[in-house]
């Protein structure tokens, strides 16, 4: 399968794509497309702060010693001169060229190009950025305009050298869209930093570093205030500073006493007293029967306290006696159900003479 343009030139991990090259050679052994996907490699390389240097070494010796020349090889041949050495180089020129005449001739434009790719890296830099990106705009086969990113640019080249490595890119064939050839002419390019301002992670990591300085400042603060007051001489205050001090202390402290005691639960085995009901008196039937003897006790006691009680308790201890107090006559007059008799049966009552009816 062919290498695409965005595996060339976005590929990371340089042994990754170096194993893409291998196994499309040594799965079709076309020497014209892997002599170009070598040269784009090494025109990355020119062009960003990675190093993707001398890439497919054994690749581009069996080519340059073994394969059979064609014009593809003989093109871009000066690309890999670094690749073998002095004596090496001039068997390999008779072995594609013949000799060194044809050679000069056949490789004038190439080498001129090849000398773009190393004579760079002579931009001062003013501003530094995290990141660089270099953007491009080329003219395709049929004259429309595309446009190139390519991230981790160098920043180390100027101007004028950015442009010259871009325009030995007009000079491969591998890279189309559809059946259109791309990368036909240079027309222009932008060079362009980038700096992290802010990103999904760093607020977390803020905050709990935020939380982390907040609690520190706390415990300082603490610690300073015990050791403030630890052996203060309050006499050496004021009234007034006094007042103040104690203020403070009571605002602090209040909020805290006010959550605790909300906080605070009823103990299981106390008994809750009804809202309406008088301090200190029973709920239980048993302990509304008292003896007769401390009936009279207990009066004194409910008139002693009855200014000291609210008036709706006052009205409330009047209103038991009258309802505990037993006629003078030992005989009732209310009817069962509350209510009071009338004369008629008040007589009746008084005249009613049980004898008459035993007999």
């Amino acid at each position: 399968m062919e290498l695409t343009r965005r595996q060339i030139f976005t590929m990371k991990n340089r042994k990754n794509l170096e194993k893409k090259v291998h196994k499309f050679w040594e799965e079709t052994k076309n020497t014209d497309l892997v002599v170009e996907y070598i040269v784009a490699i090494i025109l990355r390389n020119a062009l960003i702060v990675s190093d993707f240097s001398l890439p497919c070494p054994e690749i581009v010796r069996e080519l340059l010693f073994q394969a059979q020349p064609n014009d593809t090889l003989r093109k871009f041949c000066p690309f890999f001169k670094d690749y073998v050495e002095e004596h090496e180089w001039l068997s390999i020129i008779k072995r594609l060229f013949k000799n060194e005449t044809k050679y000069y001739k056949a490789t004038k434009k190439m080498r001129l190009y090849e000398g773009y790719l190393k004579d760079r890296g002579h931009a001062v830099i003013t501003d530094q950025y995290d990141s660089y990106t270099l953007t491009s705009i080329f003219e395709d086969a049929n004259g429309k305009k595309h446009t190139w990113n390519l991230r981790d640019a160098d920043p180390s080249n100027n101007l004028e050298e950015t442009k010259r490595i871009l325009r030995v890119l007009t000079t491969l064939t591998i890279f189309h869209k559809g059946d259109v050839r791309q990368f036909v002419k240079f027309m222009d390019c932008d060079f362009k930093g980038t700096t992290t301002i802010y990103s999904t992670k760093q607020p977390k990591e803020q905050s709990q570093e935020q939380s982390a300085q907040k609690l520190t400042t706390e415990t300082t603060k603490a610690t300073v205030e015990n050791s403030m007051l630890e052996g203060f001489d309050l006499s050496m205050l004021t009234k007034e500073e006094l007042i103040v001090l104690i203020k403070e202390i009571f605002e602090e402290v209040e909020p805290a006493s006010e959550e605790k005691e909300s906080s605070a639960q009823i103990p299981e085995n106390s008994e809750k007293l009804p809202p309406d009901m008088i301090l200190g008196r029973k709920t239980e039937m048993d302990s509304r029967i008292v003896p007769a003897a401390s009936v009279k006790a207990e009066k004194e006691a409910q008139e002693d306290m009855a200014p000291l009680l609210s008036p709706t308790l006052a009205a409330e201890a009047v209103i038991d006696e009258k309802l505990e107090k037993p006629p003078k006559n030992g005989k009732s007059t209310t009817r069962t159900g509350g209510k009071k008799l009338t004369k008629g049966e008040k007589k009746i009552i008084k005249n009613f003479k049980p004898s008459k009816w035993r007999n």
